[in-house]
């Protein structure tokens, strides 16, 4: 999902996530994570926060509330589970046979990343750890358009120790650039000029015996290939530039598909590029 300007109560509880804080502490790491944002506002989240339990505010100290933390995950267990059992997005393409698949469309590419990154998690953690992920993007320009997001997935990924590998189908500066996100043990990435598959806009995760095929829209595609043969410095600029062609309108097709042997023939294509 885009990065919109979080909320402070979000940042806070982002900070806080890595333990308790100092209160002078925490509201200078606010204010260095959202610009121009007030002592007193972060005060009055402070204040909301606490009013909710949501957070221990005791003298000069902060700390997340272990009552509170204790409902957030009884919740997300609770949620999790009823997701698997009853008739969930999730359990329509869990339940896939093999053979079997079921499409999506999306008018936008917001609403197709926000499932697309919902499937990616699931099929995640129902394959075996022991079964890499495979992908393939002609450009990998998430890491450009929301780096947070994608450098959380990988984070999480090396944390359970599933490994990931991504093929580029492009070589230009920018497909170069991102390799600095990826360790090259938990998560690796290699660019080719190589043609691998006929349409610019086709990507592909596989899961094991699952493959999320996407193709985005055209249009949209091929003004993300002329901003990479056009650009070659990342900057502020260079990311609305980029945040604008991805926000348009258009038809984009999600299909998840249960098929071993064409599972099997793209991951075959894709590992090559790793074995040297």
């Amino acid at each position: 999902m885009f990065q919109k300007k979080q909320k402070i109560e979000d940042l806070i509880l982002g900070v806080l996530s890595n333990g308790a804080e100092n209160t002078k502490s925490l509201i200078e790491k606010i204010k260095l994570l959202r610009k121009n944002t007030s002592k007193q506002a972060i005060y009055k989240s402070l204040k909301n926060l606490k009013e909710n339990e949501v957070i221990i505010h005791s003298k000069e100290q902060v700390a997340l509330s272990s009552v509170w933390l204790k409902r957030l995950s009884d919740f997300v267990e609770k949620t999790r589970l009823k997701y698997q059992t009853e008739n969930s997005p999730s359990v329509n393409f869990i339940g896939l046979k093999q053979g079997e698949k079921i499409s999506y469309t999306f008018k936008n590419f917001e609403a197709t990343d926000m499932f697309w990154a919902h499937a990616f998690d699931v099929l995640s953690d129902i394959t075996p750890l022991t079964s890499p992920i495979f992908l393939y993007n002609p450009h990998e320009w998430f890491l450009l358009a929301r780096t947070e997001s994608e450098t959380y997935l990988f984070n999480r990924l090396a944390k359970i120790g599933k490994k990931l590998f991504l093929l580029a189908g492009n070589k230009t500066a920018l497909d170069l650039y991102v390799s600095k996100y990826f360790d090259g043990k938990i998560t690796n990435y290699f660019t080719t000029d190589t043609k691998i598959f006929q349409k610019q806009n086709y990507y592909v995760n596989i899961f094991d015996d699952f493959l999320i095929e996407v193709w985005l829209d055209p249009k949209v595609s091929e003004a993300i290939d002329q901003f990479y043969k056009n650009i070659k410095d990342f900057d502020g600029a260079a990311k609305k530039k980029l945040l604008e062609i991805i926000k348009q309108t258009g038809r984009n097709k999600l299909v998840i598909n249960r098929n071993k042997r064409k599972a099997d023939k793209i991951r075959n294509k894709i590992s090559k590029f790793f074995l040297s």
